[in-house]
């Protein structure tokens, strides 16, 4: 209808790029009619929904319940067990408090777990030719031998108040590099008196409750044999291998369970704070390093390669996007979410490839070296971290997915609503966060010496996010302080709870209904499903059933794409809804009615200020909703008696809203008079 050439982006020369170019995104289609934008839109749906189904097999295979309850059997059998003390008192690991428990724990508990010398009757002793039964719980081999190792601190490594200096001759500060010994104490000789690097002992560093510790320091390789563990950890006891310059005792060893194809790395901590007292911590990693054994794992290696197709098949045809868009590109928030979606899949890549590697060499290194320990810290550590960056890939690729179900109207409101409200949440969240650390702060400063809930500022956040969500312990910060808790604990749910999570409810509310009123009032555009209908109708008519499809769904299906397709180009031209509007109510265009070929062009002439020329084929003109037997277009019987009855009905509505207006010309006279009246009085 323009006689303007077009562009190179222009939609006419961009249509006819789209029916040959599989690479063509539907943000690239936005010029697009919209029948072929739901057809763009479905072919990334349909690639897309591939793409999740393989990363979640391929990620959720790296998962089992079996991890946990190995997991959990190893924690009873070495945190769970109670043993005694010197002073005969029966305690748990979690309830070691000195030097003297850690003692007990390692005579008792140590030694126990890692030497199963006899059977259920403990009287059975195993066979030495029985050796594949000797492993901790009869299934869990332990690779190597565990290892002992602590990290010090020098005397004088704290400034004493002038005042004490008397009173105190000795000073041990927290753990840091700079107050850490390194210097030969005790017998002075062997590995456990003498300090050794990070690089001699092939550990890695460790995120206490207290601190953060590295992986050197003073340590001691036990015993595959129960007796030499045994006098091993007298030895050290007797020779007063604590001191009170010990911050963190690490117990580390490896067990590999067969039967589950699993390694559980452990790492049991002990951290000696400048307070007093011990303060016990643990963490159990359990991995499958040996990745690719049973059928089903290969079908899980399948999968991988499969989201490496697809990942080089989304990364180029994101770079198509960026120079198809330019600048332009970053502004879109999807394309963020597509930029974010790449660098992960590359990093597990990355990640995985280093991870295959490390495992061969450390296995390669470790399997048939029985008297050394096994250090699999590294390779648990990098399996850890592989995992957290294949689970947080997983997370945005199911995100991604409200990007291709925003094509329909009420998919699409959730993204409407956030993104009509972004800014309004972002002006409230700089109001909350105010507040919510001011009260942080304050709590941390009144109960941060006696509630472990505030005991730092980071604690007193989560702890204030956690009494949203109603899980909190009033009485004991009313213990802490009997007189401001109350004020405390009231005027934050008042200020918090009640105000700004309302407030917050109410900005996602009120957008919420603005924008489900603007799609309400909005002019419905063809949907999925009419797009599905259509197609299947036009299957059955290829396969000759379009016998069995009734006119009336023939007609629905066809109408519906027909008007949509003229009300889009209308609004690609610049017009708005009333006028769309307007437009149809001057042709007299029914929606319960066909727009038939005849229709449409009669549109087209119109609008591009031609007269008319009625086709002299009968087809053709038996296509229309109004028949033409020459060039002049007649009016039919139906067509005359409808005009007549949308007369009466507006004549109808005239007289009815004219009575209306007079009765309430009526009242307003009536009201005047009766304001008028005491006055006139």
């Amino acid at each position: 209808m323009s006689s303007k050439e077009a562009s190179p982006r222009s939609p006419s020369s961009a249509y006819i790029n789209l029916r040959q170019a599989m690479w063509v995104t539907k943000q690239m289609a936005e010029d697009q009619t919209r029948e072929m934008i739901l057809q763009i839109t479905l072919r990334e749906l349909i690639f897309y929904g591939i793409f999740v189904i393989l990363v979640t097999i391929f990620a959720v295979g790296m998962v089992f319940p079996s991890m946990y309850y190995l997991t959990r059997v190893l924690q009873e059998l070495f945190l769970e067990k109670q043993f005694q003390t010197l002073n005969n008192v029966e305690i748990t690991f979690s309830d070691i408090k000195s030097a003297s428990d850690f003692w007990a724990y390692c005579e008792t508990i140590l030694l126990d777990g890692f030497h199963w010398e006899y059977w259920y009757d403990s009287t059975t002793k195993i066979k030495e030719t029985d050796e594949d039964d000797k492993k901790i719980l009869y299934e869990n081999k332990l690779l190597g031998i565990p290892r002992l190792r602590q990290l010090k601190v020098r005397n004088d490594s704290c400034a004493i108040h002038q005042y004490f200096r008397r009173m105190f001759l000795a000073c041990y500060d927290r753990f840091s590099r700079r107050a850490e010994d390194t210097e030969p104490f005790g017998l002075g000789k062997g590995t456990a008196w003498t300090f050794s690097t990070e690089q001699a002992t092939g550990s890695i560093s460790y995120w206490g409750k207290v601190g953060s510790y590295h992986g050197g320091g003073y340590y001691q390789d036990l015993s595959l044999d129960r007796k030499t563990t045994r006098e091993t950890i007298a030895t050290l006891k007797q020779n007063l291998w604590i001191t009170r310059g010990t911050r963190a005792v690490f117990l580390d060893f490896t067990v590999y369970n067969a039967n589950l194809n699993l390694f559980c790395v452990i790492k049991i901590v002990f951290e000696f704070p400048p307070t007093g007292g011990v303060l016990p911590s643990y963490s159990f990693q359990t991995v499958k390093l040996i990745r690719y054994v049973t059928s089903s794992d290969y079908f899980i290696l399948a999968c991988e390669l499969l989201v490496l197709g697809f990942v080089i098949y989304y990364t180029v045809e994101e770079i198509r996007e960026i120079f198809y868009f330019r600048w332009t590109y970053m502004t879109q928030f999807w394309n963020y979410i597509d930029l974010i979606l790449l660098v992960l899949a590359y990093c597990c890549l990355a990640l995985g490839a280093t991870r295959v590697q490390v495992v061969i060499t450390t296995l390669n290194k470790y399997l048939y070296v029985t008297d050394e320990y096994a250090n699999f810290e590294f390779v648990a550590r990098l399996h850890i971290i592989y995992n957290c960056f294949v689970a947080i890939f997983l997370f945005f690729t199911y995100v991604k997915i409200f990007k291709y179900l925003s094509f329909n109207k009420t998919m699409g409101q959730l993204n409407n609503t956030l993104h009509r409200c972004a800014l309004d949440i972002v002006g409230f969240s700089v109001m909350f966060f105010i507040i919510f650390f001011a009260y942080a702060e304050l709590g941390y400063l009144l109960f941060g010496t006696e509630v472990e809930g505030f005991s730092s500022f980071g604690v007193s956040m989560f702890t204030l996010l956690r009494t949203i969500l109603g899980d909190f312990d009033y009485m004991e910060i009313e213990r802490a302080n009997r007189i401001l808790a109350p004020v405390y604990f009231l005027t934050y749910i008042f200020f918090v709870f009640f105000v700004l999570l309302n407030m917050f409810l109410a900005i996602i509310n009120d957008t919420y209904s603005d924008v489900k009123t603007e799609i309400s009032v909005t002019p419905d555009e063809i949907q999925m499903s009419q797009y599905f209908k259509r197609g299947f109708y036009r299957f059955l008519s290829k396969c000759g059933c379009g016998r069995f499809i009734s006119p009336e769904k023939q007609k629905e299906s066809e109408y519906s794409v027909t008007i949509e397709e003229i009300r889009g180009a209308l609004k690609k031209c610049g017009f708005t809804d009333l006028e769309i509007e307007m437009f149809f109510s001057r042709y007299n265009i029914d929606p319960t009615a066909e727009v038939g070929e005849f229709d449409i062009s009669k549109l087209v002439a119109d609008l591009e200020g031609r007269p008319y020329d009625a086709p002299e084929d009968p087809q053709a003109q038996k296509a229309g909703s109004r028949k033409a037997a020459s060039g002049t277009p007649l009016v039919t019987l139906e067509d005359f008696v409808a005009q007549q009855e949308r007369l009466v009905e507006i004549e109808t509505t005239i007289a009815l809203l004219t009575t209306k207006v007079d009765a309430l010309l009526k009242k307003l006279d009536t009201l005047d008079n009766v304001r008028k009246g005491p006055k006139s009085k």
